[in-house]
């Protein structure tokens, strides 16, 4: 795009598909269809936020309910029925004043923002950019020019001309938009769910709060590993800044983060209603889509006091941008320690969690305390317990008193009573503890740190099994 030219954008969300009928809700609609921890319209939104538009634009019905918190999205509803997005791009257009609109529906649900960025920077002077799969348009996947497309949508609606297809070739031929053919990479963008069968096919093979990774399992029967693929929970930071001031990463499944942070702010004590804000995005041009979606801009009207906030800046996450960007800030001067330790005997490994049932004391009278238990493989009778409310605790009180008694951390093996967090991972890697096992399961970065740390990681050690990550 020509520098000083301006877009906003567009997410169509006012279909109805009289397909998409869930068998458990026959009225759910699809920009409410959820996509992990969130709604796919979010999900949508997102993607668009990380473009950077001058305004963002809602075109929906009037019998749609979206929530009252989506404060930087202006939604504009149809004035006319059974017109089809004609009506809703005829009304966001008029409603704007950019030279170009940025334009998917709801319904490109695998369109990544490499491609969008593609469309905007090909628009220039007076002539945008649309999507075309070599014989067809993709009318609702494209960056237009304002003004002239405004024209072809109102005389379109004035003759009753609904279809799209005519109208972008009666475009193309005045010049006002030019075709984007898509690479075949790029054509696996170009989903199109219908039904909700579909709906859940796609959502099989791509979840926003799981990734799969390599892993070998060790299967007692056969007493030897099989590789296999885990899903593990994913596991990002998102760094929060307030009114300019960076003031908290949280570490977080993605997702749903407006709630978040407002839920925080809250729960913090800086807020007292969620009306205080003037505004929550999420921030960042880059053309990768997590790497914006990880830092969260929030303006709150009046005076704040952000002091209460330092406590939970997690330093070591360096700016918070990705999950990349955290494992190099916390591999960044570390200590050395020897890494890459080969494991202990499988059968030493699964007598653990027997181990630990016997010298958790406090968890046996209340069942409510996290352990972390360094063990020695070489030495039968060491084995050096902390407990506490709060996994990071235990694993601090182990730490410390290790230190406290000279404990030579590099022969030492790690149990930890509950899940395995980057966090966990980033205090063993500092305390150089080349192994680390869990009865539950590990994170996606922290079996990223593992493996760029060096360190043994299992999860899942339990039933006289587990799952080797690195």
């Amino acid at each position: 795009m020509d520098a000083g030219h301006t877009y906003d954008a567009i997410l169509l969300a006012g279909g109805l598909s009289t397909r998409f009928q869930a068998p458990h809700d026959r009225g759910l609609e699809k920009p409410f269809a959820p996509l992990g921890s969130e709604l796919l319209y979010e999900h949508q939104l997102r993607l668009l936020r990380v473009l950077q538009p001058r305004r963002l634009f809602l075109s929906a019905r009037h019998d749609q309910a979206f929530p009252d918190y989506l404060t930087d999205v202006e939604i504009i509803y149809d004035q006319r029925e059974n017109a089809g997005p004609l009506e809703g791009l005829a009304q966001c257009f008029s409603s704007s004043t950019a030279d170009f609109m940025l334009v998917i529906s709801v319904d490109a649900v695998a369109v990544e923002t490499s491609l969008l960025q593609k469309l905007l920077d090909e628009a220039s002077g007076t002539r945008g950019s649309v999507i075309h799969n070599g014989k067809f348009w993709e009318p609702l996947i494209a960056c237009y020019p304002r003004e002239g497309m405004l024209q072809h949508w109102e005389r379109a609606l004035c003759e009753g001309e609904l279809k799209l297809q005519r109208i972008l070739a009666q475009a193309e031929s005045a010049n006002q938009i030019a075709p984007h053919l898509i690479s075949d990479t790029e054509g696996e963008q170009l989903i199109n769910v219908n039904t909700y069968e579909e709906w859940e096919q796609w959502l099989a093979d791509r979840d926003p709060e799981q990734a799969s990774l390599s892993m070998q399992r060790w299967e007692t029967e056969s007493k030897d590993y099989r590789k296999a693929t885990d899903h593990v929970a994913v596991e990002e930071p998102l760094a929060l800044r307030v009114n300019g001031r960076d003031v908290a990463v949280l570490m977080r499944t993605p997702g749903q983060d407006q709630a978040l942070a407002t839920g925080f702010l809250v729960t913090e004590g800086v807020l007292q209603h969620p009306k205080q804000i003037i505004e929550m995005r999420h921030c960042g041009s880059s053309s990768s889509m997590r790497a914006a979606d990880n830092v969260m801009e929030v303006v709150l009207e009046g005076d704040l006091d952000l002091a209460s906030l330092t406590r939970h800046v997690f330093t070591s996450s360096s700016c918070g941008i990705c999950g990349k960007a955290t494992i190099e800030a916390a591999l960044h001067d570390m200590p050395s320690c020897p890494m890459q330790v080969p494991l202990p005997p499988e059968e030493w490994i699964l007598s653990l969690p027997e181990r630990l049932e016997g010298i958790q004391t406090t968890f046996k009278k209340t069942g409510g305390l996290h352990a972390s238990v360094l063990f020695d493989p070489h030495d039968e009778d060491f084995a050096l317990v902390k407990e506490d409310v709060g996994r990071h605790n235990a694993l601090d009180k182990v730490i410390g008193q290790g230190l406290v008694d000279n404990v030579d951390f590099s022969k030492t093996f790690l149990l930890l009573s509950g899940r395995i967090s980057f966090e966990l991972v980033q205090k063993a890697l500092i305390a150089g503890i080349p192994s680390i096992a869990g009865i539950s399961a590990p994170s996606s970065l922290a079996v990223s740190l593992a493996r760029e740390g060096g360190i043994n990681l299992i999860g899942f050690l339990r039933e006289r099994r587990f799952n080797c990550y690195t």
